[in-house]
Protein backbone atom coordinates (compact mmCIF):
# COMPACT_ATOMS: atom_id res chain seq x y z
CA UNK A 1 0.00 0.00 0.00
CA UNK A 2 1.46 3.37 -0.99
CA UNK A 3 1.81 6.44 1.20
CA UNK A 4 -1.08 8.89 1.20
CA UNK A 5 -0.82 12.58 2.10
CA UNK A 6 -3.48 13.77 4.47
CA UNK A 7 -4.74 17.34 4.47
CA UNK A 8 -5.06 19.31 7.65
CA UNK A 9 -8.74 18.56 7.86
CA UNK A 10 -8.05 14.82 7.98
CA UNK A 11 -5.21 14.96 10.58
CA UNK A 12 -5.92 13.86 14.14
CA UNK A 13 -6.52 16.76 16.52
CA UNK A 14 -3.16 16.13 18.24
CA UNK A 15 -1.22 17.09 15.07
CA UNK A 16 -3.26 20.09 14.04
CA UNK A 17 -1.69 23.52 14.63
CA UNK A 18 -3.65 25.76 16.90
CA UNK A 19 -3.31 29.52 17.09
CA UNK A 20 -3.02 30.82 20.65
CA UNK A 21 -3.97 34.42 21.24
CA UNK A 22 -1.92 36.09 24.00
CA UNK A 23 -3.37 39.22 25.57
CA UNK A 24 -1.48 42.45 24.71
CA UNK A 25 -0.55 43.17 28.34
CA UNK A 26 1.11 39.78 28.68
CA UNK A 27 3.01 40.30 25.41
CA UNK A 28 4.34 43.65 26.73
CA UNK A 29 5.42 42.07 30.02
CA UNK A 30 7.16 39.25 28.17
CA UNK A 31 8.93 41.73 25.90
CA UNK A 32 10.16 43.76 28.89
CA UNK A 33 11.36 40.58 30.59
CA UNK A 34 13.31 39.46 27.51
CA UNK A 35 14.80 42.95 27.10
CA UNK A 36 16.02 42.97 30.71
CA UNK A 37 17.32 39.41 30.37
CA UNK A 38 19.34 40.33 27.26
CA UNK A 39 20.87 43.33 29.07
CA UNK A 40 21.84 41.16 32.06
CA UNK A 41 23.41 38.57 29.74
CA UNK A 42 25.34 41.26 27.84
CA UNK A 43 26.70 42.71 31.09
CA UNK A 44 27.70 39.28 32.34
CA UNK A 45 29.49 38.49 29.09
CA UNK A 46 31.33 41.82 29.22
CA UNK A 47 32.48 41.15 32.77
CA UNK A 48 33.62 37.66 31.86
CA UNK A 49 35.46 38.97 28.83
CA UNK A 50 37.27 41.66 30.81
CA UNK A 51 38.24 39.19 33.54
CA UNK A 52 39.67 36.83 30.94
CA UNK A 53 41.95 39.53 29.52
CA UNK A 54 42.97 41.18 32.84
CA UNK A 55 46.03 39.62 34.42
CA UNK A 56 49.01 40.29 36.65
CA UNK A 57 52.08 40.33 34.42
CA UNK A 58 55.55 39.39 35.67
CA UNK A 59 58.53 40.45 33.57
CA UNK A 60 62.11 39.74 34.69
CA UNK A 61 65.40 41.09 33.44
CA UNK A 62 68.82 39.73 34.44
CA UNK A 63 68.65 41.42 37.85
CA UNK A 64 65.21 42.98 38.40
CA UNK A 65 61.61 41.74 38.11
CA UNK A 66 58.43 43.78 37.68
CA UNK A 67 54.80 42.87 38.37
CA UNK A 68 51.81 44.93 37.21
CA UNK A 69 48.12 44.69 36.31
CA UNK A 70 47.79 44.90 32.53
CA UNK A 71 44.21 46.21 32.82
CA UNK A 72 44.78 49.08 35.25
CA UNK A 73 43.23 52.42 34.32
CA UNK A 74 46.52 54.13 33.45
CA UNK A 75 47.19 51.73 30.56
CA UNK A 76 44.68 53.63 28.38
CA UNK A 77 47.11 56.58 28.41
CA UNK A 78 50.54 55.10 29.11
CA UNK A 79 50.23 51.89 27.11
CA UNK A 80 51.82 48.68 28.38
CA UNK A 81 55.53 48.71 29.22
CA UNK A 82 58.20 46.69 27.44
CA UNK A 83 61.09 45.09 29.31
CA UNK A 84 64.50 46.11 27.95
CA UNK A 85 67.32 44.59 30.00
CA UNK A 86 66.50 45.56 33.59
CA UNK A 87 64.48 48.62 32.53
CA UNK A 88 60.83 49.21 31.61
CA UNK A 89 60.07 51.30 28.55
CA UNK A 90 56.75 53.01 27.77
CA UNK A 91 55.67 54.46 24.40
CA UNK A 92 52.36 56.17 25.26
CA UNK A 93 49.87 56.04 22.37
CA UNK A 94 47.63 58.97 23.32
CA UNK A 95 48.78 60.71 26.51
CA UNK A 96 47.74 64.24 25.51
CA UNK A 97 46.41 67.48 26.98
CA UNK A 98 45.09 69.99 24.43
CA UNK A 99 43.23 73.29 24.87
CA UNK A 100 41.83 75.63 22.24
CA UNK A 101 40.15 79.07 22.50
CA UNK A 102 40.08 79.21 26.28
CA UNK A 103 40.04 76.49 28.90
CA UNK A 104 42.16 74.24 31.11
CA UNK A 105 42.61 70.60 30.11
CA UNK A 106 44.35 68.22 32.53
CA UNK A 107 45.28 64.61 31.81
CA UNK A 108 46.62 62.35 34.59
CA UNK A 109 47.73 58.72 34.75
CA UNK A 110 49.14 56.79 37.70
CA UNK A 111 50.86 53.56 36.62
CA UNK A 112 51.46 51.09 39.47
CA UNK A 113 54.02 48.31 39.62
CA UNK A 114 52.59 46.11 42.38
CA UNK A 115 56.09 44.62 42.86
CA UNK A 116 59.59 45.60 41.81
CA UNK A 117 62.13 43.19 43.26
CA UNK A 118 65.67 41.94 42.75
CA UNK A 119 66.31 38.51 41.26
CA UNK A 120 69.08 37.99 43.82
CA UNK A 121 67.75 38.81 47.29
CA UNK A 122 71.29 39.81 48.33
CA UNK A 123 71.03 42.85 46.03
CA UNK A 124 69.28 46.12 46.88
CA UNK A 125 67.82 48.81 44.65
CA UNK A 126 69.95 51.85 45.37
CA UNK A 127 68.43 54.15 42.73
CA UNK A 128 65.06 54.07 40.99
CA UNK A 129 64.99 56.52 38.08
CA UNK A 130 62.36 57.70 35.61
CA UNK A 131 63.16 59.81 32.55
CA UNK A 132 60.52 61.12 30.16
CA UNK A 133 60.31 62.92 26.83
CA UNK A 134 57.35 64.95 25.56
CA UNK A 135 56.61 67.51 22.88
CA UNK A 136 54.44 70.62 23.04
CA UNK A 137 53.17 73.50 20.95
CA UNK A 138 51.72 76.86 22.03
CA UNK A 139 50.14 79.30 19.59
CA UNK A 140 49.32 82.91 20.57
CA UNK A 141 50.01 82.38 24.29
CA UNK A 142 49.20 80.77 27.33
CA UNK A 143 51.00 77.70 28.68
CA UNK A 144 51.56 73.96 29.07
CA UNK A 145 52.74 72.08 32.15
CA UNK A 146 53.96 68.60 33.08
CA UNK A 147 54.76 66.97 36.42
CA UNK A 148 56.22 63.64 37.47
CA UNK A 149 55.56 62.11 40.88
CA UNK A 150 57.09 58.82 42.09
CA UNK A 151 56.80 56.77 45.24
CA UNK A 152 58.14 53.45 46.49
CA UNK A 153 56.75 51.50 49.46
CA UNK A 154 58.63 48.54 50.88
CA UNK A 155 57.02 45.10 50.84
CA UNK A 156 59.64 43.89 53.31
CA UNK A 157 59.17 46.29 56.24
CA UNK A 158 55.97 48.29 56.81
CA UNK A 159 56.65 52.00 57.09
CA UNK A 160 59.62 52.05 54.71
CA UNK A 161 58.56 54.63 52.13
CA UNK A 162 60.08 57.25 49.87
CA UNK A 163 58.71 59.71 47.29
CA UNK A 164 59.69 62.67 45.13
CA UNK A 165 59.44 65.84 47.18
CA UNK A 166 59.38 68.40 45.69
CA UNK A 167 57.66 67.02 42.59
CA UNK A 168 59.70 67.59 39.40
CA UNK A 169 57.76 69.76 36.97
CA UNK A 170 58.00 71.56 33.64
CA UNK A 171 56.28 74.73 32.44
CA UNK A 172 56.39 76.61 29.13
CA UNK A 173 54.56 79.89 28.47
CA UNK A 174 53.97 82.11 25.48
CA UNK A 175 54.14 81.24 21.79
CA UNK A 176 56.50 78.27 21.37
CA UNK A 177 57.42 79.09 17.76
CA UNK A 178 56.47 75.60 16.62
CA UNK A 179 56.64 72.14 18.18
CA UNK A 180 59.29 71.79 20.86
CA UNK A 181 60.72 68.77 22.71
CA UNK A 182 61.41 68.70 26.45
CA UNK A 183 62.42 66.20 29.15
CA UNK A 184 61.56 65.50 32.75
CA UNK A 185 63.31 63.20 35.22
CA UNK A 186 62.94 61.99 38.80
CA UNK A 187 64.81 59.57 41.05
CA UNK A 188 64.40 57.78 44.39
CA UNK A 189 67.03 56.18 46.63
CA UNK A 190 65.30 53.28 48.43
CA UNK A 191 68.46 51.65 49.84
CA UNK A 192 69.49 54.90 51.54
CA UNK A 193 66.01 55.57 53.00
CA UNK A 194 64.58 52.16 53.91
CA UNK A 195 65.37 50.63 57.27
CA UNK A 196 64.86 47.11 55.94
CA UNK A 197 66.30 45.61 52.78
CA UNK A 198 65.39 47.60 49.65
CA UNK A 199 64.92 44.56 47.42
CA UNK A 200 61.12 44.23 47.19
CA UNK A 201 58.75 47.20 46.86
CA UNK A 202 55.63 48.63 45.22
CA UNK A 203 56.28 51.55 42.88
CA UNK A 204 53.87 54.08 41.38
CA UNK A 205 54.60 56.68 38.70
CA UNK A 206 52.09 59.50 38.28
CA UNK A 207 52.20 61.85 35.29
CA UNK A 208 50.10 64.98 34.88
CA UNK A 209 49.89 67.05 31.70
CA UNK A 210 48.06 70.39 31.51
CA UNK A 211 47.26 72.68 28.60
CA UNK A 212 45.90 76.18 29.30
CA UNK A 213 44.42 78.80 26.98
CA UNK A 214 42.54 81.92 28.06
CA UNK A 215 41.03 83.47 24.94
CA UNK A 216 39.90 82.86 21.36
CA UNK A 217 42.69 82.10 18.90
CA UNK A 218 44.96 80.47 21.48
CA UNK A 219 46.11 76.86 21.22
CA UNK A 220 48.16 74.75 23.64
CA UNK A 221 49.15 71.13 23.22
CA UNK A 222 51.44 68.75 25.14
CA UNK A 223 51.96 64.99 24.62
CA UNK A 224 54.09 62.46 26.46
CA UNK A 225 56.15 60.38 24.03
CA UNK A 226 58.53 58.18 26.02
CA UNK A 227 59.16 56.95 29.57
CA UNK A 228 62.05 54.86 30.84
CA UNK A 229 62.19 53.27 34.30
CA UNK A 230 65.64 52.08 35.42
CA UNK A 231 67.31 50.76 38.59
CA UNK A 232 70.81 50.71 40.01
CA UNK A 233 71.69 47.73 42.22
CA UNK A 234 74.14 47.21 45.05
CA UNK A 235 74.93 44.12 47.16
CA UNK A 236 73.33 44.18 50.61
CA UNK A 237 76.08 45.04 53.13
CA UNK A 238 77.09 42.05 55.25
CA UNK A 239 77.23 42.88 59.00
CA UNK A 240 80.71 43.09 60.54
CA UNK A 241 79.96 40.25 62.97
CA UNK A 242 79.41 37.93 60.03
CA UNK A 243 82.81 38.85 58.60
CA UNK A 244 84.46 38.21 61.98
CA UNK A 245 82.78 34.83 62.27
CA UNK A 246 83.85 33.87 58.74
CA UNK A 247 87.42 34.97 59.46
CA UNK A 248 87.51 32.94 62.68
CA UNK A 249 86.21 29.85 60.92
CA UNK A 250 88.77 30.26 58.17
CA UNK A 251 91.59 30.73 60.67
CA UNK A 252 90.49 27.63 62.62
CA UNK A 253 90.47 25.53 59.45
CA UNK A 254 93.98 26.77 58.52
CA UNK A 255 95.35 25.92 61.99
CA UNK A 256 93.88 22.42 61.82
CA UNK A 257 95.54 21.82 58.46
CA UNK A 258 98.88 23.02 59.88
CA UNK A 259 98.55 20.72 62.89
CA UNK A 260 97.81 17.73 60.65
Amino acid sequence: MGLQWLSGDHLPALFRSTAVVVPRTKRLRWGKFMSRLSKVCATALALVGSSVHAATITACGPNVCYEYDNAQTAVALTGLPTLVGDSMQFLPPAFIAQSTNGGIVTTTANFIFSRVYTVNALNEITTLSVSETFDYDIINGDQVRASLYMQAASLVLAGDFTNTNPVPSFIATGDSGGTQVANLAAALSPAAVFTGAANNMAVSIQNTLRAITSSSGEYAFIQKKFTLVTETLNPVPVPGAVWLLASALGLGAWLRRRAA
